[in-house]
């Protein structure tokens, strides 16, 4: 990365999500900060970049990526995923806690915080786990762990099975203040206890069909939430009883958010024959009227924003038969492409509609936005994305900086790039390339 204490962006079409619109302007920079916003800005001692006819956003955040770090660095680690967000056009990323060991400690978190100041390119933040060791018995330290810079408290990849524990959780963060972030969906931990405890009382049955309690976990969560006046955010949301479920609590005003992927908004469980274990995830590819029904209730407002659940793995796993390969894709260097291509151009979302699902509201959920982050105001810290929507490009996996290529979008054709990446007064990535200390 090159840090220049000066950075002029000029005559670019900055998004102005305030005023909901985009106007030409330029943008100084100066010690890391937005100093100015206006039009015709001159200064001699800054670097001059041309953002003519390209459109200039807050910088981008995704709030559910797995970066693997520690204890699975050969699927990705921080400094490559890291890369990849910023090759993407993201400059803030939020990461979850099932690592190994999990995030379930505040040492552990201040130790991650530790590292990927060191290793990161772009601003690093991360969830602790719900329950200790991810097991699903044991509160963390919500408290502690909230002192310690956690974001948000997630079980990911597995429900808080116990009513009485989910609840507990979420009392835990109405009392701190920290957001509650539940997988919604069974794993095949929660599905082998469910048979040997004889359980028949949670959401899901083990009677029913594998990876089908998505729904109902989504209104157990709700109602607990509901009762303990706390904050959820729903994670990955793929079915239509889901949306149904979240749009009813919002209207009966609770404190409820949601987030798509855009696996679920762009494929469906007949990918599955064609691409194969590079589109195994959890929750699974739906059907076509749950990802129509996902894409309504991103387009109204009842999903709040869009999250790439990035989940690297090793080419060696995702060769394994299908029964057997783990769940996940990646997606931090696609998700834009695929959102301006696939859901902007078409009309399902509006260009304003799909920037602040990528920029302010993920930031507003997960309490980033008192950092700056998500905006474009003089005085915070300079995050900023510029894109090019006119691009066209190919999605190609042997180009990605992420270590994994287990990506379903191989071969895609897409319009609309990131083409700078910047984080403070740091640019991170130009024209493609990570820019590197120099």
């Amino acid at each position: 990365m090159i840090n220049y204490k000066k950075i002029l962006i000029k005559n670019g079409n900055v998004f102005d999500i305030a005023n909901k619109k985009a106007e030409v302007f330029d943008i100084l920079i100066d010690s890391s900060r937005i100093k100015k916003i206006s039009k015709n800005i001159d200064d001699k001692n800054a670097l001059v970049i041309d953002a003519k006819d390209k459109l200039v956003v807050p910088g981008l955040v995704d709030v559910h990526v797995h970066l693997r770090q520690p204890g699975q660095e050969y699927k990705e680690d921080i400094y490559t995923g890291s890369r990849a967000a910023a090759a993407g056009g993201f400059t803030t990323v939020v990461a979850e806690p099932n690592t190994c060991p999990p995030i379930d400690t505040p040492s552990r978190l201040i130790q991650l915080l530790k590292i990927a100041k060191k290793e990161s390119i772009v601003n690093y933040y991360s969830k602790s786990a719900t329950t200790a060791g991810l097991n699903g018995y044991r509160l963390v330290d919500v408290e502690n762990l909230k002192f310690a810079g956690a974001r948000a408290i997630s079980d990911d990849g597995h429900p808080v099975a116990g009513d009485r524990l989910m609840f507990n959780a979420l009392k835990k963060g109405r009392e701190y203040d920290i957001l509650v972030n539940p997988h919604c969906e069974e794993s095949d931990l929660y599905r082998r206890r469910q048979k040997e405890k004889g359980k028949r009382k949670s959401p899901d049955t083990v009677t029913n069909p594998p990876y089908t309690a998505e729904g109902r976990f989504v209104m157990r969560d709700i109602e607990l939430a509901e009762k303990a006046g706390a904050r959820i955010h729903i994670s990955h949301v793929s079915l239509a009883q889901s949306v149904n479920e979240i749009a009813k609590a919002k209207k009966r005003g609770v404190n409820v958010t949601a987030e798509a992927t855009p696996h679920h908004l762009l494929l469906s469980e007949e990918a599955v024959k064609e691409i194969g274990t590079n589109a195994k995830v959890n929750p699974p590819l739906r059907s076509k009227e749950d990802v129509e029904a996902v894409r309504r209730g991103l387009a109204d407002g009842t999903i709040d924003i869009i999250a790439s659940d990035h989940a690297p793995h090793s080419a060696k796993e995702k060769s394994l038969p299908y029964n057997k390969a783990p769940f996940g894709l990646i997606g931090l260097e696609t998700t834009l492409g695929l959102v301006l291509t696939y859901l902007v151009s078409p009309g399902i979302l509006t260009l304003q509609q799909a920037i602040e699902k990528m920029t302010i509201l993920p930031a507003k959920i997960f309490g980033l936005d008192k950092f700056g982050v998500g905006c474009l105001t003089p005085g915070t810290k300079a995050d900023i994305t510029v894109i090019d929507m006119k691009k066209k490009w190919k999605v190609d996996v042997n180009k990605f900086f992420s270590k994994a290529r287990n990506c379903p979008f191989n071969g895609w054709k897409l319009q609309g790039k990131a083409i700078l990446t910047i984080a403070g007064s740091k640019i991170v990535m130009k024209d493609g390339k990570i820019i590197e200390n120099s």
